[in-house]
């Protein structure tokens, strides 16, 4: 057994923040979730990491723990939307792709992804080069290091201290609004896809809203990445990363 597998199932759940603000419970009911799933009760833990969700808390790491106890319950879909979920918060935390990698390799359908244009790579990886809680801090400390500068520029207009508070504040402002922006697109999602991974164990894709065998162009499976073009009160359009399109019922999927 390889070491991502080692990851997998006998990692200690990891411990990390999982919201900004006094927890109170939900801080008690993630600790629980991990006692109980080192005990090896995972029903019982899913439902503690579930009720801290419930809350309206979130963070990687409440992700990544219940992506493991979806695994080892045997829940393939739901461990792999998990582990996106903890990606997108933190793409660059490794036991996450690690797990992800895993989980991913053990689906039914093998997809060879189209090359995306470079442009639209080299914004992706600008924008989630840094994790969003890491961009809240520089933001807030480039937000308060121009705040002083501005201030010693104030009180000192006609002194060095003067120029050296308009160089502070001109610094901490840059760094404050170029990072902000970063901030903006993750939180807004701007330039990215709605993206969902498939919970059935497998879907028929039709070539039009309908449930017409005729119309079956493919099937996928459970754990298989889509993303969301277009919806209709039941149906949505997915396009795989090798480039085919069509239509499933909106039940089969959840969004990431």
């Amino acid at each position: 057994m390889n070491a991502i597998h080692w990851t997998v199932l006998f990692a200690t759940t990891a411990l990390g923040i999982i919201g900004a603000g006094p927890l109170g419970a939900q801080q008690e009911f993630f600790a629980e979730g991990n006692r109980l799933y080192q005990e090896g009760d995972y029903q019982a833990a899913l439902d503690r990491y579930d009720r801290v969700l419930d809350a309206g808390f979130e963070s990687s790491a409440l992700y990544y723990n219940i992506g493991n106890t979806h695994f080892k319950l045997g829940d393939l879909g739901r461990a792999i939307l998990n582990y996106e979920r903890a990606y997108r918060l933190d793409p660059r935390g490794k036991d996450v792709a690690a797990n992800l990698a895993l989980a991913r390799s053990l689906t039914t359908d093998e997809i060879t992804p189209l090359p995306g244009f470079w442009l639209f790579r080299v914004v992706s990886w600008w924008v989630h080069l840094v994790p969003r809680t890491w961009l809240w801090i520089v933001v807030g400390a480039g937000y308060i290091v121009a705040m002083g500068g501005l201030v010693m520029l104030i009180l000192n207009r006609t002194t060095v201290w003067g120029i050296w508070g308009r160089r502070i504040a001109l610094v901490g402002g840059t760094v404050a609004v170029v990072f902000g922006v970063n901030l903006a697109a993750l939180g807004f999602e701007l330039g990215t896809a709605e993206a969902a991974v498939i919970l059935a164990d497998e879907v028929s894709v039709q070539s039009a809203p309908a449930d017409d065998p005729v119309l079956q162009v493919f099937t996928i499976h459970e754990g298989t990445k889509v993303r969301i073009d277009r919806r209709t009160d039941e149906w949505l359009e997915i396009l795989l990363a090798d480039g085919k399109v069509g239509w499933v019922r909106a039940e089969v999927l959840e969004a990431i």
